[in-house]
């Protein structure tokens, strides 16, 4: 079934399913993005146990529903995102209760999720785009085969793209990842993230398969409007 963005399906109640996924862990993963742990003696963002998971969820939504599609569900997790940045600031700047003695460490916390916010909505967008990008074009070229080939090759160029903006100015230019060990954080996060992504392969495409069975669509953008801007 050959579909373009104007001419989305009908039933796409598990769409709906992923969208919820894709926001929820866009939500959770940047403002956490600030706490760095050590993986082989380098210092990667804690996102990297749960984070992946994002392009996951982009992959089936492509592959299944279209760049179109998986598109709007990347805006709701911008939305998403902005909002509970704005909660985060409301909290920090709400007075506390007199018999509230550690208010400081949820102002030193919550005031530090802007950067973070910020520059991870960025490295998130433009991640997600490339990955869906380079997803859409792979199934047109390969006529809906190499599937698992796709997923991974998206996922390496979204991954990359991501790792390097989130990880240089979320978490170099601050300081929170030394400037000499940079290179080393973003090819290692990188790496792990496709890791992540081979890890889960056989449940991808089984998920994804399962979806396209059960509502009778399979998505190509041959004349979808890349335009990432777009709504």
């Amino acid at each position: 079934c050959v579909m373009t963005e104007k001419l989305y399906p009908k039933n796409t109640k598990h769409y709906f399913h992923f969208v919820i996924l894709s926001v929820l862990f866009a939500v959770i993963c940047i403002p956490t993005a600030g706490k760095t742990v050590d993986i082989l003696g380098v210092p990667l963002s804690v996102s990297i146990f749960y984070f992946p998971l994002i392009y996951v969820v982009a992959d089936i939504l492509t592959e299944v529903y279209g760049y179109a599609l998986a598109r709007r569900a990347l805006w709701y997790s911008i939305i998403g995102q902005i909002i509970t940045m704005a909660i985060f600031q409301f909290v920090a700047w709400m007075p506390p209760s007199t018999t509230l003695s550690n208010n400081e460490s949820f102002v030193q916390i919550l005031s530090q999720a802007p950067i973070f916010v910020l520059v991870g909505t960025i490295a998130v967008f433009v991640g997600d785009v490339v990955n869906n990008y380079v997803l859409a074009k792979m199934k047109i070229k390969s006529k809906g085969k190499n599937m698992a080939a796709r997923f991974v090759v998206s996922t390496a160029a979204g991954e990359f793209t991501n790792t390097f903006i989130f990880y240089f100015f979320a978490l170099v230019l601050t300081g929170i990842i030394p400037m000499s060990v940079a290179f080393y954080s973003i090819l290692l996060g990188a790496i792990l993230k496709i890791c992540v992504e081979i890890v889960f392969l056989p449940l991808t495409i089984w998920v994804t398969k399962k979806i396209k069975e059960i509502e009778g669509i399979d998505v190509f953008d041959i004349k979808t409007d890349f335009n990432p801007l777009k709504f």
